[in-house]
């Protein structure tokens, strides 16, 4: 008779939809479970699967960091962003498809030509300070983001608004500069949040529409936050309290998660899948995703802004290695740009960069760089997994006469002292629905978080004119030619696609992989509960 653990473990890939109920039953049968004890699990397990109100849920986040805010144009860090879906909600949701789902709107539609868009709102909606939520806030939270002075990185793609036209109480008209087919995902992006009105002092504990209100929110120590009762949603929240918890050191965070002094486990380091797999106290949350790790060149300074010398970068480095022994066979090779093989996007018609030693040292020659000690530095707030890539990265390219010195930076400073600051760091950012969105925030010079400094006319060119253009095709085109672009002459290095990993001890429940975002494209402190 197989005992709970393989029960349990039998059970999550059967619910999860990675066994067939017939192979499930007949694995129990095989080892001796009766057919009258094999319906009592299962019925047992979905009566288990109901949620449950109450318990406190603490998960682990890979640094507490100065700069956390719960102000959404803000927000730096995967954590924050986490933190940022307990306390506001958006515009537009994302479904399991990747596509546009009314969230604070209930609905929307454009123009002929896309150049304006109405959205009506969800009404009898609350802050947690009990004002009614409505057109105002939306006006005003939205004008945030693409204000004259503002420094928030959304502003790249916000910046297509004109005007906000209040229709009344609960509807209000989007103005674009020019049409967008695919306004409604730019709503949908992690930063383009509501707040409430008038709302600029983010300390303390701010009001949002969100499933749980801030408690303590100390930037660098202690978040806490407790369930909103008023909450308009009806899948959620179910838990009492939810605390997020800065732990820097993969390791670390895994044993607390093994020992239970945390629930959940955001950004589980791959290496670790088997054993979480295999501890019995927990489970695995994987869900493959075009999210990348980078190394991000500033080409505005020595040595990155050589272009012989970020063309050794490109051919030193072992990615088909990365793939399989960084990430563990759970993510896929990049070609220095960031639309990942499984976009509708993605331009297959360059040809993939490999790994190619003798390529590399004639370029790091032509660059007058050869066994130069070159500083690189890499963390895995950036994305797990980034610091073992920098490390790999200056194996590979030590053969072509590459001396790269990895350094290890203080993980709650990483963000402020040095990205965009140190010429070669490494770097990660979620997939976003639609390429507008990642060329807009990280590629363009009108964005305040262009990590290379990229700045090429023609790039800026097309990235304004795709956005009017309705057929696929055309598109595709236009944005092939911004990936070859990338590709060819950017600061840009796509270490690898990586699938979110996450993980959760047996007791929580209700979380989703997500292809947007970490645990559950970042909302599962909504769903998840506690089965005590």
């Amino acid at each position: 008779m197989p005992d709970d653990k393989f029960n349990d473990q039998l059970f999550r890939q059967y619910a999860a939809g990675r066994m067939s109920r017939r192979r499930f039953m007949e694995t129990l049968a095989a080892a001796g479970v009766s057919a009258g004890a094999i319906n009592a699990l299962i019925a047992g397990r979905a009566q288990a699967a109901t949620p449950k109100y109450g318990g406190r849920l603490v998960v682990g986040i890979e640094a507490a960091q100065a700069q956390d805010s719960l102000d959404p144009t803000k927000y730096f860090s995967t954590a924050n962003i986490q933190m940022g879906y307990a306390a506001h909600d958006n515009l537009v949701n994302r479904d399991a498809n990747l596509q546009p789902m009314p969230w604070l709107a209930t609905s929307w539609e454009p123009n002929a030509d896309a150049s304006a868009w109405i959205f009506n709102l969800r009404k009898g909606v609350t802050f947690h300070d009990g004002s009614d939520f409505g057109a105002d806030d939306v006006i005003y939270s939205m004008h945030r983001h693409y204000r004259e002075g503002t420094e928030t990185p959304s502003k790249s793609y916000m910046g297509q608004i004109s005007e906000i036209v209040k229709l009344d109480g609960h509807q209000v008209r989007f103005d674009l500069k020019a049409p967008n087919a695919d306004f409604p995902m730019i709503l949908s992006d992690t930063r383009v949040q509501v707040t409430k009105r008038g709302l600029e002092d983010f300390t303390g504990t701010p009001p949002g529409t969100g499933p749980f209100k801030a408690v303590e929110f100390t930037p660098g120590s202690r978040y806490v936050f407790e369930r909103n009762e008023n909450y308009w949603g009806d899948d959620g929240p179910f838990v009492d309290e939810l605390e997020f918890v800065g732990i820097a050191d993969n390791t670390a965070r895994i044993n607390a998660l093994i020992a239970g002094d945390i629930n959940v486990l955001l950004q589980l380091d791959q290496k670790a899948t088997r054993l979480i797999d295999n501890s019995g106290i927990g489970y695995v949350i994987n869900a493959p995703s075009g999210a990348f790790i980078n190394l991000a060149m500033l080409v505005d300074r020595e040595p990155t802004n050589n272009p012989d010398f970020r063309l050794a970068m490109k051919y030193g480095i072992d990615r088909e290695g990365i793939r399989d022994n960084i990430l563990k066979g759970l993510g896929s090779v990049g070609n220095d740009h960031p639309i990942a093989p499984i976009d509708p996007y993605y331009n297959s018609e360059i040809p993939q960069r490999t790994y190619d030693p003798d390529r590399a040292r004639f370029h790091i020659r032509n660059a007058g760089l050869e066994n130069t000690p070159i500083d690189i530095y890499g963390s895995d707030v950036a994305g797990t997994g980034a610091l073992a890539s920098a490390q790999h990265v200056q194996h590979s390219a030590g053969a072509a006469g590459i001396n790269l010195n990895v350094i290890h930076p203080p993980a709650d400073s990483f963000w402020s002292a040095v990205w965009i600051q140190k010429p070669i760091v490494t770097s990660g950012w979620d997939p976003r629905p639609v390429p507008d969105l990642i060329f807009s925030i990280a590629f363009s010079r009108t964005s305040s978080w262009n990590e290379t400094l990229w700045n090429n006319d023609r790039f800026e060119q097309l990235l304004v004119e795709a956005r009017s253009v309705t057929d696929f095709a055309k598109r595709k085109e236009m944005y092939g030619e911004m990936q070859l672009l990338l590709h060819d002459e950017g600061g840009h290095i796509t270490l690898g696609f990586r699938n979110f990993v996450d993980a959760a001890r047996n007791e929580v429940k209700g979380i989703t992989a997500h292809g947007s975002g970490p645990l559950g494209f970042y909302q599962m402190q909504r769903t998840a509960w506690i089965d005590a």
